[in-house]
């Protein structure tokens, strides 16, 4: 069984709904392809809820597998539903997808354009058909662009769900009976001084839902307050320079006047004013400046000060923790949710016991230690990701073949349910295969890394002590996935053993043994 033998399947969805078939449709044809040329189906890659025409980075994790299992000799058959399922954006993209695919004479499919690369003049094709899907994407959001200008210089919504508080009403917005009063309420407490907190503690005490269903906290009450929507004014999510959504909400302003639109419908008034949300905003703004912590950076800021963010959950809700004062605590209380048994701590005592912990898991690693491995290979990843990819393609498949072997082994010795003819083919077949792999696999180069480090305790004093606050985090992530902090006692000492439980890295799904 060679690699010509093999195909994978690559399956894409720009948006994931409830209930579409669109992915099963797409594994149904690429399968019956594949059948009808006599291949067999090793792997499908699958990703769901993601755009072609952005930039692929680590958003499509499916596609960079699919490709690294055919640049690394895996499959020789990377097969596609349509071509625009791999990308829309032009030639210079789906040019670089082809030099990977055909680095090492693999060809790619695309079943519903019955367009095969090995072919030359498909080749040449498949280039023409992705300059004009990438033109076909552009031209569709000129379309929609257009059409929300006009609603949006009309007054009118374009889309989507109404917001908390609001009903449409002939395409404009009109309250909710139900729910306005309730956003007005929301705004009267918080401009009576009440903080966000408080709150969302009141409304989920009164047993309140929150716009999604849930719990309210303080960001859902922060965002329904911000929403342009809220007093009445037409809104307008700004884009990063690559054309994603930023998720920064602001009134849209009409082009032809320089004003905001409302968008409510006629003698409606809105939930608020827009003077009483800019004293709102005034009031966020005031107590962030007043706060003798300093400006909140957000929970997932890659540059905190703080060595353990992002690390810490609470072991009550598995909520994220953050700093709070001298402590790292639960996030659910702070942003006003319940948690029975909030885990908390004195950041530097927690800090130090973290640091020591770390310290003395490596001061014991062993050669065949899973935790080495599972350091070497993000060590390596964050030098090549590309050439990780690909090692852990072919040790995935490797193992998928010394699997089938045994199986076919057990079927021939001990099952006697295949024949001597057959079983001496398909060994042969099995072992060539096998051998092929683990050829291909030790040719490929390994990431250079330097990690004399890790077991070494003089090295790595030298190194976390030169390291910044974020690079210690690094180097406390190689090891560390999460660890969770349980509730204390007033006045007892802080005890590392009682109070976490570390889940320490682990191995990629597939991989094998990687030398540091």
């Amino acid at each position: 069984m060679t690699r010509n033998e093999y195909a994978d399947l690559y399956l894409r969805v720009s948006v994931d709904r409830p209930g579409q078939t669109a992915i099963e449709r797409q594994d149904a044809d690429c399968r019956s392809w594949v059948s009808d040329h006599q291949l067999t189906v090793r792997r499908v890659h699958v990703d769901r809820g993601r755009s072609a025409f952005h930039d692929v980075g680590s958003r499509r994790e499916g596609l960079s597998q699919a490709l690294a299992a055919v640049s690394s000799g895996v499959v020789g058959t990377l097969v596609v539903w349509k071509l625009d399922r791999l990308s829309r954006q032009g030639i210079g993209k789906v040019g670089e997808f082809l030099q990977t695919i055909g680095a090492t004479g693999g060809r790619l499919v695309s079943v519903r354009d019955g367009l095969d690369t090995s072919d030359t003049s498909d080749r040449r094709l498949v280039e023409l058909l992705a300059e004009l899907a990438r033109a076909e994407s552009v031209n569709l959001g000129l379309r929609v662009r257009s059409a929300k200008t006009y609603l949006r210089s009309m007054g009118r919504c374009v889309g989507g769900a109404p917001p908390y508080g609001l009903v449409v009403c002939d395409g404009q917005l009109a309250i909710d009976p139900l729910t306005g009063p309730i956003v007005r309420l929301i705004a009267d407490r918080v401009l009576g001084g009440s903080s966000l907190v408080e709150v969302a503690r009141w409304l989920n005490a009164e047993g309140v839902r929150a716009p999604r269903g849930g719990r309210w906290g303080v960001g859902s009450i922060a965002q329904l307050l911000r929403s342009p929507t809220v007093a009445g004014l037409l809104p307008e999510t700004i884009k990063h320079a690559d054309g994603r959504y930023s998720g920064t909400v602001r009134p849209w302003i009409d082009p032809g006047t320089g004003a905001p639109v409302s968008v409510m419908a006629p003698g409606q008034l809105p939930l608020i004013t827009p003077a009483e949300q800019t004293n709102i905003a005034a009031a966020f703004e005031e107590r962030t400046r007043r706060s003798k912590y300093g400006v909140r950076r957000g929970r997932r800021s890659p540059d905190s000060e703080y060595l353990l963010t992002g690390l810490l959950r609470c072991a009550g809700c598995a909520e994220r923790m953050s700093k709070q004062g001298n402590s790292y605590r639960c996030q659910a209380v702070r942003l006003g949710r319940d948690c029975q048994t909030p885990g908390g701590a004195y950041q530097p005592a927690l800090d130090a016991a973290v640091i020591q912990l770390w310290t003395d898991r490596l001061d014991a690693l062993e050669k065949d230690d899973a935790l080495l491995q599972a350091i070497a290979e993000r060590l390596a990843l964050s030098a090549d990701p590309e050439a990780v990819r690909r090692r852990i393609a072919l040790q995935s498949a490797l193992g998928d073949e010394r699997t089938a072997l045994m199986v076919l082994e057990e079927d021939h010795y001990l099952r006697r349910t295949v024949d001597r003819s057959r079983y001496v083919a398909l060994h042969d077949a099995l072992t060539q295969r096998i051998r092929d792999l683990e050829s291909t696999l030790e040719d490929l180069p390994t990431p250079a890394v330097d990690s004399r480090w890790v077991c070494n305790a003089v090295l790595r004093e030298e190194k976390w002590s030169e390291a910044s606050v974020v690079e210690r985090r690094g180097l406390l992530r190689l090891a560390i996935d999460s660890i969770a902090v349980s509730q204390g006692r007033r006045g007892a000492r802080f005890v590392a053993d009682d109070r976490l439980v570390i889940r320490w890295a682990e191995p990629l799904e597939g991989s094998a043994t990687m030398d540091l």
